[in-house]
């Protein structure tokens, strides 16, 4: 089964994140797609 979690933040009109991550959960355990994200994100 592949699994999408979608958390994501909003803190002020307008301004919102979400953080996408992909998983395929196997018999042996979960197997995470995505790269991780780097500790600090960039400011755009």
């Amino acid at each position: 089964m592949v699994l999408t979690l979608e958390p994501g933040l909003t803190w002020a009109p307008g301004r919102m994140m979400v953080h996408e991550e992909n998983l395929v959960l196997r018999a042996d355990g979960p197997e995470m797609l995505s790269r991780r994200a780097p500790p600090e994100l960039p400011i755009i």
